[in-house]
């Protein structure tokens, strides 16, 4: 019996189509090297043959590490010791697993459960973890972006340097109760109206923030906001949680080449939950500091309501699309107004 393949001699890369020589009893004895009109001996070598996997080529591998690789499977079978008391049509217990439907339901399933208990449970607990537990001089030094956003977003600010001022002065009580967060206040232009909180303690007002806001408390309302983010180390946990997704993902697809849109808009969907998770943790820390100091939470809820209108104004008016607000990664102000509302009650 011969049986028509693809031959290498295990020392170099070439490939030579060939055909194995098999006797009656199942025996290989030779190679058949079709276009060099070559026959080598195997009769007393041994050889290992690799187990079934659906449809894909088989390898038959011998002592010195030459290579008879064929798709004849049903001729391959019969080389096996334990095929030849079986029906030649019995395949490896692998072969079995992938044809058995019930088997590929329940493993396809379980998959999902699997994959949906890492991304949503396991992801974000093991990240928390992690960034609850990164020293701070590592977080300041790896996680801090403010020269970065100095090169590419930010601009110096344009606001009076006595109303800059103002601001550090109203603010440093409430910063003096977090030195361990070392948190600094600073100013910039070049972005919309926005506050946001660096790992490394530094929190950033734009211009147009501080021109929208109306009173001190409206101020005060937001940084407790940011000291939110920054306790519960949430940039830092963002991070870690996108790097994680970002490699489960390339790790599923098994190419980082193939990381577009695709396959990299689970991650971004997955990240902009866990961000309206911080935001609400961040209004909630926020709402707690207003009460402890006795400042009227309504001034949370007027902060908001002038970002809304700012960015409303920015979009002539018009309203937010159900596709803004979906892939918005704040809140919607009415939502907040009944975060405020179940923290008075």
């Amino acid at each position: 019996m011969l049986i028509e393949g693809i031959y290498l001699d295990g020392k170099t890369s070439k490939r030579h189509t060939a055909r194995l020589e098999v006797n009656n009893d199942h025996k290989i004895t030779a190679v058949h090297l079709t276009e060099q009109q070559i026959i080598l001996s195997f009769e007393h070598q041994s050889y290992a043959v690799e187990s079934r996997l659906g449809n894909t080529p088989r390898e038959i591998t011998f002592d010195d590490e030459q290579l008879f690789v064929c798709d004849n499977h049903d001729e391959i079978d019969k080389l096996t010791t334990w095929q030849t008391s079986r029906s030649s049509n019995q395949h490896s217990w692998l072969y079995h697993l992938e044809n058995n439907s019930k088997l590929i339901c329940i493993s396809t399933i379980a998959t999902i459960v699997l994959l949906y208990g890492i991304v949503v449970y396991g992801i974000p607990s093991t990240a928390k973890l992690m960034a609850h537990n990164v020293p701070y001089f590592t977080s300041a030094k790896l996680f801090s972006s403010l020269d970065l956003l100095d090169e590419t977003v930010f601009e110096p600010s344009t606001l009076p340097v006595k109303r800059q001022q103002e601001i550090r002065a109203l603010m440093t009580p409430y910063l003096s109760n977090y030195k361990g967060l070392q948190p600094t206040l600073e100013f910039r232009s070049g972005m919309k109206a926005n506050a946001l909180a660096l790992p490394n303690g530094v929190i950033v007002f734009t211009d147009d923030f501080v021109n929208l806001i109306q009173t001190d408390d409206e101020l005060i309302a937001v940084l407790f906001h940011e000291l939110g983010h920054l306790t519960q180390k949430h940039m830092t946990q963002r991070m870690i949680q996108d790097a994680m997704l970002t490699i489960m993902v390339v790790f599923i697809t098994g190419d980082v080449e193939t990381f577009d849109l695709v396959t990299g808009l689970p991650t971004l969907l997955l990240d902009l939950t866990y961000s309206r998770e911080f935001e609400i943790q961040a209004d909630t820390y926020a709402l707690t500091l207003l009460n402890q100091h006795d400042i009227p939470l309504q001034s949370f809820v007027d902060a908001m309501r002038n970002l809304e209108d700012y960015y409303l104004k920015e979009n002539d008016g018009k309203a937010h699309s159900a596709m803004h607000d979906f892939f918005s990664i704040h809140p919607k102000t009415s939502e907040r107004i009944q975060l405020v509302e179940k923290f008075q009650q």
